[in-house]
């Protein structure tokens, strides 16, 4: 698809929508992306509140054990906000080692999306298990600075908890805004995540003006009603040294006249 060389847009298109997924592959390692907003139609200057959602997936083309994923950078278009003022903040301390439930009683003013995460675990002396766990993510800080902290906390066989930390920054070109995350050790290191999924939205009021943590418009050229722009990169580094990264093409539709 074409892109319109003027175009440039901070949105994700939802995943219900028929839009596929972009592979990388190096050697037998192969990781794919991806990801939307919803909703598409979009006002052409002034932002909207949507939800940013967003996946990955890493495999392997022989079946083996891939190497440890150990980070994760996730970027979207420079025309998208994450915002947070007025948002309340939850603490890495009121994370950690906690169930799902205790981490949303203890910090539901801060919750910013949800999610899930797909390890595969193998304990000394007992067979290999997938471990599926529910992702909570909240507004919070890392280093003096904005972060999305996604807790993540699973049930039988193996009750795992842990927070996977990921620093919102900024900065220049097609992808004005990253949130990078180094993960934990899982299971003691006897895991490794396999897929995730994440999900941003939240609504709020602050000084008396409703506001949106995720928003975006689609600024298309005056005269198009849609167009086709690249809205988020995604890069996975892994233990072996390998990196793997793919980029997403969508499309947005402008609604109104605005």
């Amino acid at each position: 698809m074409k892109r319109l060389t003027t175009l440039a847009l901070a949105a994700l298109l939802c995943l219900a929508c028929s839009a596929s997924a972009e592979q990388a592959q190096e050697g037998n390692l192969r990781g794919s992306f991806n990801g939307g907003i919803s909703p598409s139609k979009l006002p052409r200057t002034a932002l909207a509140p949507v939800q940013v959602t967003m996946e990955g997936r890493i495999a392997t083309t022989d079946r083996t054990t891939p190497p440890k994923l150990e980070r994760i950078v996730l970027a979207i278009n420079k025309h998208g906000r994450l915002e947070t003022k007025g948002l309340p903040t939850c603490s890495l301390a009121k994370l950690n080692s906690v169930t799902a439930a205790q981490a949303k009683r203890s910090c539901e003013d801060a919750l910013v999306g949800h999610g899930n995460v797909t390890s595969r675990v193998s304990l000394p002396g007992q067979g290999a298990f997938a471990s599926n766990a529910e992702l909570l993510a909240f507004n919070g800080k890392l280093h003096g600075h904005q972060a999305v902290l996604a807790q993540v906390s699973s049930g039988a066989p193996l009750p795992l908890t842990y927070v996977i930390a990921f620093e919102v920054k900024k900065q220049g070109g097609t992808f004005g805004t990253s949130l990078e995350a180094t993960l934990p050790p899982i299971a003691s290191e006897y895991g490794y995540i396999t897929a995730f999924s994440l999900a941003l939205s939240r609504k709020y009021e602050a000084g008396g003006q409703k506001r949106s943590f995720a928003s975006a418009s689609c600024p298309a050229p005056k005269g198009f009603t849609q167009a086709p722009f690249p809205f988020a990169k995604a890069s996975y580094s892994f233990a072996d040294g390998r990196t793997l990264s793919a980029e997403l093409n969508r499309d947005c539709k402008v609604r109104g006249n605005r």
